[in-house]
């Protein structure tokens, strides 16, 4: 069993309460994990950073502690990349923004990324899995060593609109944490045996689970040791999305389309892994 384990972090709470207690339980338990950060939470976000600056004082102290938290990620050696600028405005429009509100919220994000941590980051993840053909084009020309934008199966090369990107796409394959807990045939207490079985359908490069550190950093951080424990047991492998990366021939990695498509627990559509595009 391979799990491919990718983290979002999407609010200024994942990163600095949910990601230092996700850090301690995967040094715990030796996984090197992919994280994914959102780097501006404005009004939007909920008023995050409102709430920071009341209890800390200062919003160059609640600034501090992002940087601190996408630093402690990069120093105990685990991949990180971009969520995107703000999380919230993504999730709304981008499926049917334009060229130019794409271009300006990718650089605004590139930008804030870079002045945190000091590089522009290589690897994207597009927010609740909502993308347009801008962005993959700009994924490609940015050099992206790979995105993890829509759901799906197995890596591929993506198309949308007549647009083909040389990016490779590592799909969300697994159900998500809040997918299963709206979903009343679940049962709360036996999320993680449904998760592990579904985790067991064999798949070429393995799977990928996208946790969210506001909810399994948080509220769920018991749920998240457990899937650890059932992951790594039976010499199961938990792994980064850049390790599925360096197993890919990007000479023969398919071209599929992306389509959307409704998941059980979600009300919205999601951009998804569709049929093999004629080459």
């Amino acid at each position: 069993m391979r799990i491919a384990l990718k983290i979002d972090v999407p609010t200024l709470n994942a990163a600095t309460v949910g990601v230092p207690r996700l850090l301690k339980l995967l040094e715990e338990y030796q996984v090197i994990a992919s994280f994914f950060f959102a780097v501006e939470y404005n009004a939007q976000g909920k008023g995050l950073v409102e709430k920071a600056v009341s209890l800390l004082g200062k919003r160059q102290k609640a600034e501090m502690t992002l940087q601190e938290a996408m630093l402690a990620v990069a120093d105990a050696g685990h991949e990180i990349g971009l969520m995107g600028f703000d999380a919230g405005t993504w999730r709304k429009q981008a499926a049917f923004a334009n060229a130019d509100w794409t271009s300006h919220q990718l650089a605004l994000g590139m930008e804030t990324f870079g002045q945190l941590l000091g590089h522009a980051p290589n690897r994207f993840a597009a927010p609740g899995w909502q993308v347009n053909a801008h962005l993959l084009a700009m994924e490609e020309r940015l050099e992206f060593r790979y995105a993890s934008d829509v759901r799906g199966k197995f890596p591929f090369l993506p198309s949308l609109h007549n647009v083909v990107s040389q990016c490779p796409q590592i799909p969300t394959t697994l159900p998500t944490l809040s997918e299963m807990l709206a979903q009343d045939e679940i049962e709360a207490e036996k999320m993680h045996e449904y998760l592990y079985a579904e985790s067991c359908h064999v798949l070429p490069f393995g799977h990928v689970y996208s946790a969210n550190a506001e909810s399994e950093g948080i509220q769920h951080l018991d749920f998240m040791e457990k899937m650890l424990v059932m992951w790594k047991g039976q010499e199961g492998t938990l792994r980064t999305l850049g390790e599925v990366r360096r197993e890919l021939d990007l000479e023969r990695l398919p071209v599929y389309q992306i389509g959307w498509g409704a998941v059980p627990g979600r009300k919205e559509h999601l951009a998804m892994q569709s049929v093999k595009a004629e080459t």
